[in-house]
Order: structure tokens, then C-alpha cells, then sequence
């Protein structure tokens, strides 16, 4: 690679970092004009409307987003798929960074966010309630992320005894993780069950928390293979190439299952009219037919699976098929045609902050914490980290029959 070309790539890359950071800047702003003058003065919320952009983008729709890390520690750890493991860290990293700013989202959301607490008062429980059941598992699946997390900062900072805990507590961490994702990612469904009358006939089903948790692990996959292909591409990562043809083999078994479950909800157990709203019809038809059949046509096909640039295409399909489902279901579909609903400047910047944010983080911690360095089959966490970096250990026959350093 040439001395110019070296110099373009840094400018562009600090150039995409002043701006990430100036739009969360922005967004930090949006943010306090929320809580100085109120909800009812910043947003276009109302009684009719009590959910809208935040609840919709950085809570229904961004939790299945950050559904890869649950759904690549459950392939690697319970179908012992081991090969994948690379992945896990990256996938843990945008789990933990969605949550986080998911907890932002709610908070931002509240009338009263400093009481926000008390839901972690015994008195305040509400043990039938789905709001009660998802607040306290994305604040357990939030600490077990950061748990999740914490290994590659202590190899980052030579912590070798605390490493050697967080790996020990590595496979209760990850059953963990599966059981609450899987209880919360359904239950976000199980909100809109009790919208009968409300939510529109094409979306809604007594199988909307299976759906919901069906689809949060498709796009769990392909979130992890867009990340980690533009990660190669634009941040010099390791080229993991075979391991996203691995994982696309897996994605038209789950498209299709989805797929199944959603053709038997509709036709078994929906209830008409289906299509008496053009709007809705069309937006019911690209979200199914662009954002998850057409996928799922794509990744039965070798050709896609093992081209970059098809594969990509295809997992962003999937992506963009979750996210207009999860706005058919909490907004578009909820819509009365009298009165519609639109989001103001202030939900849309905070919003817009909020993509930035977590954008800004991945790209921050990817750069200076080994996210991407992590392969079991070739790292013995006995060894100082000194000689993973430098390469010592490569010149020894078996690091084991070494004596371990002072470093460690």
C-alpha cells in the first residue's frame, strides 16, 4: 500500500470520527431539551400516541438488533460450533453497546426518569406485567454483557487473575444470557398482544412473542456479518470470510422457520380483513417479501453465501425486513388513518445520537481492546499477553512446557 494511500485512509478515518462525534453531540443537546422542558413541549407524544420514535426504534427495534451476541453464544457454546467463536467477542461488543444505549432510549422515554429506580423495588413489582418482566432482564442481560465484555479489557491491561475468573465464568455467563434474552426478546411481542382491537389484523397474532424472538435471532446473524465484513474492510480487521459462509449456512434454516411460523399464524390463526388499507398492504408486502423471503431465497444459494458483496446485500435485507417490522407493529399498524403520528426534530435527533453513539463506541473499542484477536485455538490464556502480541510464543515447540513469567 502506497504512503498516499495510507495518509487518505487516516483522514477519511478521522474524518468519519469528527462526525460521529459531532451528531452525538447533537443528540446529547436533543437530550437536554428533552428533560428541561418535558416530553409534552419536545415530542409529538399524546394520548392517542404514548409510543413513538424511542419506544419504537431504540427499544422494539434496537434490542433484536443487538441479538447477536446471545445467538452466536448459543451456537458456539450449546451446539459446540467452535469454529465461530472469533465472532463472539465482536457480536458481545455491539450486544452490550445496543443495550446500554438501550437503557438511554427508556430513560429518555420516562415522565419521571428519576424514579426510573424504583422498579427495583419489591413493593413496585408487578409480576403479571411483560414491562416489569422486560425492564429487569435488560438490566440482568445488560451486566451480563458487560461481564461478557470485560476479558478483552483485562488483556488490554495485563489482568491476568481477573481473566482467569471471567473465562471460568464464562459458560454460566453465556446460559445466562440465552435464558434472559429469550424471555425478554418474546416478551417485547407479548406488549402488543393486548392491542385486539388496535393493532392492524396483518401483524397481529397470539404468536407474536415467538415471532418476535424468531426474528431477533435471524438478525442477530446478520448483524454479525455486516459487522464484521465492513470491520475487515474499513478497520484492517482479520478477514473472517469463512466463518460468515458458516453462519450463512445457518441463516435459511432460521428465515425459514420464521417463515413457516408466520404463514401458519396468518393463515391458521389471523383473522381478516387483511387488505383493506393500501398503505399498510404495501408496507406489510416489502417488509415480507423483500425483507425476509427474498433473503431466504438468496441464502439458500451457494453462490450468495460465499460472495462477499451477495451475502452483504442479503443480511441487510434481513436487517432492513426486522426493522420495518418492529415499526409495523409498535407504529405503522397501530395508526388511526384520522390521526397519524410524526416523530419531531428533538425524538429525531436523539434518535440520530443514539445510531452515532453506539457507532462511535464500536469503532473506539475495536481500535484499542483485542475485540478481534480472540482465537481459541491459538491463544493459551497461561501465557503473557507480551508474547501473544509480539509473537514470542510462535518460536516455542509448547508454551505449557514453558515456566510461566512473573507477568502473569
Amino acid at each position: 500500500m502506497s504512503a498516499a494511500r495510507i495518509v487518505k485512509e487516516v483522514k477519511g478515518y478521522h474524518a468519519f470520527i469528527k462526525f460521529l462525534i459531532g451528531i452525538v453531540m447533537v443528540g446529547v443537546i436533543a437530550g437536554m431539551v428533552r428533560f428541561i422542558f418535558g416530553l409534552g413541549v419536545t415530542t409529538n407524544l399524546n394520548d392517542t400516541y404514548p409510543w413513538g420514535l424511542w419506544i419504537s426504534f431504540d427499544v422494539v427495534t434496537a434490542v433484536p438488533l443487538a441479538a447477536g451476541a446471545f445467538t452466536l453464544g448459543a451456537i458456539v457454546h450449546v451446539f459446540h460450533i467452535k469454529k465461530l467463536e472469533p465472532l463472539v467477542r465482536p457480536a458481545i461488543v455491539t450486544g452490550f453497546l445496543g443495550y446500554s444505549l438501550v437503557c438511554v432510549g427508556l430513560i429518555l422515554d420516562l415522565g419521571q426518569p428519576h424514579k426510573g429506580w424504583q422498579v427495583l423495588r419489591p413493593d413496585y413489582w408487578n409480576l403479571h406485567s411483560p414491562m416489569f418482566e422486560v425492564s429487569m432482564c435488560v438490566m440482568a442481560y445488560t451486566t451480563v454483557l458487560f461481564l461478557e465484555f470485560l476479558p478483552p479489557v483485562a488483556e488490554k491491561f495485563g489482568w491476568h487473575v481477573p481473566l482467569r475468573v471471567l473465562r471460568w465464568l464464562e459458560m454460566p455467563l453465556v446460559i445466562a444470557a440465552a435464558a434472559i434474552s429469550t424471555l425478554h426478546q418474546s416478551s417485547l411481542g407479548t406488549f402488543f398482544l393486548i392491542a385486539v382491537d388496535k393493532l392492524h389484523n396483518l401483524w397481529y397474532s397470539p404468536l407474536l412473542p415467538l415471532l418476535f424472538w424468531m426474528s431477533a435471532i435471524c438478525t442477530g446473524m446478520c448483524i454479525i456479518i455486516i459487522e464484521a465484513t465492513a470491520s475487515h474492510k474499513y478497520m484492517g480487521q482479520p478477514n473472517e470470510g469463512e466463518l460468515l459462509r458458516t453462519l450463512a449456512k445457518i441463516l435459511p434454516w432460521a428465515l425459514g422457520a420464521y417463515l413457516a411460523v408466520r404463514a401458519y399464524s396468518l393463515i391458521f390463526m389471523g383473522k381478516g380483513p387483511y387488505f383493506d388499507r393500501p398503505g399498510l398492504t404495501f408496507s406489510f408486502m416489502l417488509e415480507l417479501g423483500i425483507g425476509f423471503i427474498l433473503p431466504f431465497i438468496m441464502f439458500m444459494q451457494k453462490s450468495v453465501r460465499e460472495n462477499d458483496r451477495r451475502r452483504n446485500i442479503a443480511a441487510l435485507l434481513v436487517i432492513g425486513g426486522l426493522v420495518l417490522n418492529r415499526f409495523n407493529v409498535s407504529m405503522f399498524g397501530m395508526m388511526n388513518e384520522a390521526e397519524v403520528y410524526f416523530p419531531s426534530i428533538i425524538e429525531t435527533l436523539v434518535t440520530l445520537g443514539i445510531i452515532a453513539a453506539h457507532i462511535l463506541l464500536f469503532v473506539l473499542i475495536a481500535k484499542y481492546f483485542p475485540i478481534f484477536e480472540h482465537h481459541p485455538e491459538t491463544v493459551d490464556y497461561t501465557i503473557p499477553d507480551r508474547l501473544h502480541r509480539t509473537g514470542e510464543h510462535k518460536e516455542k515447540k509448547s508454551y505449557k512446557e514453558q515456566p510461566v513469567s512473573q507477568e502473569s
